[in-house]
């Protein structure tokens, strides 16, 4: 499902700017969930609402403006559309499509092939949280697609024409080429109450009121990517051995469900009442326990509540079924929303780096500008 725009809002700091996100509904769109599985890449604010896969923006392209629905993706860095001529997408594409053929300001550059499909690359006007980017990089498809939503791409790109962040940055709009995430509540796996949580995007900023406890900056572990080392991973204060140091993780709005290794969700098979079974292919763990993870980020740590994740059987017993296991040898885990809004997060594309605190939800706010190193900061230290 699609839900309505939460209402605009103003804050006070200079050069903000908020623009409201819609929550999209894996049934709406399960080409999206098939892309997105395959990963498992002044102040300008924007908001964003919790969706079970994955958040969406709405942004202009052309002249005159063509409002265009996308998926707003850190785990990629360009911009996709649909095409309104393309010939799987006539009938299921209804407000997600670009007509180039109805902008002046469209320069076709070259054919190329991407998401399942050929296109054209091309230059166009962009317009998102109220900033206008001339000359930027689109692709737009042609023929088939392997998804009727765009992809707003936010990851690291130095090319100022492809990356609508760095855009900002070179252009003088914001200070540094760097945003930030932080919710209002946290967001939950697969549970309605949370529908329509707000997500705040902060261009160029974060907001300091949004998060306790230490503050940690730690280096991507490759250019052009988020991945990042993780510390490790604790059940009830006792860290898993097996976990410590050992795996990348990246945190990608367009994930869909937290990845642990099979060592992981025996641990917590075992401290919450499962004795470390395994059946039906997954986990057991009680039907009476409330399963949690905290995840280590240096100094930093954050509690992850898993009981969303736990089903019963038909045999009666309760198993950790709805999370991606992955074999102990799994370099990078993925994870989305639900461990994105119980953090404040700061993706720094100019220096590679990702700050990130425990949330604080709290209707105080204290949006500050980033033109340097952030402030309160400490690196990560293994």
């Amino acid at each position: 499902m699609i839900f309505s725009n939460i209402l605009l809002s103003t804050v006070a700091a200079a050069a903000v700017i908020n623009l409201p996100l819609k929550a999209r509904d894996l049934s709406d769109a399960p080409e999206i969930a098939a892309e997105l599985f395959k990963r498992q890449a002044g102040v300008f604010h924007s908001t964003q609402t919790k969706g079970d896969i994955f958040y969406e923006a709405e942004i202009e392209i052309g002249t005159p403006p063509q409002k265009v629905s996308v998926c707003f993706d850190t785990g990629s860095p360009l911009l996709w559309v649909p095409g309104s001529n393309s010939t799987q997408c006539k009938d299921s594409c209804k407000g997600r499509t670009y007509d180039v053929s109805k902008s002046s300001s469209w320069q076709y550059q070259k054919e190329g092939k991407n998401w399942g499909g050929t296109g054209n690359w091309g230059k166009d006007t962009v317009s998102y949280a109220g900033q206008t980017l001339e000359d930027f990089n689109v692709w737009v498809s042609k023929d088939k697609i392997a998804n009727s939503q765009g992809i707003f791409g936010q990851s690291i790109s130095d090319n100022k024409h492809g990356s609508f962040i760095q855009g900002l940055a070179d252009s003088g709009k914001i200070s540094r080429a760097v945003y930030s995430l932080n919710a209002e509540k946290p967001v939950l796996f697969a549970d309605a109450s949370t529908k329509g949580v707000v997500t705040n995007v902060y261009y160029g900023g974060f907001d300091k009121a949004k998060y306790e406890g230490p503050l940690t900056t730690i280096n991507c572990s490759h250019p052009g990517g988020y991945g990042m080392p993780l510390g490790g991973l604790s059940i009830q204060g006792e860290e898993i051995p097996e976990e410590k140091n050992k795996r990348q993780i990246v945190l990608d709005t367009g994930g869909i469900k937290v990845q642990y290794s099979n060592n992981t969700v025996e641990a917590l098979s075992k401290k919450f009442g499962g004795e470390g079974q395994f059946s039906e292919g997954a986990w057991e763990v009680g039907c009476d326990q409330k399963p949690e993870i905290t995840y280590h980020f240096g100094e930093t740590k954050i509690d992850m509540p898993l009981s969303d994740y736990v089903s019963k059987g038909k045999d009666g017993k309760c198993r950790i079924n709805k999370i991606h296991l992955s074999g102990n040898d799994v370099k990078t885990l993925l994870t989305g929303p639900t461990l994105i809004s119980r953090a404040l997060v700061i993706y720094d594309n100019e220096r590679s780096q990702i700050t990130i605190a425990k949330a604080k939800y709290t209707d105080e706010t204290d949006v500050v500008e980033i033109t340097g190193d952030i402030p309160g900061a400490v690196p990560f230290k293994p």
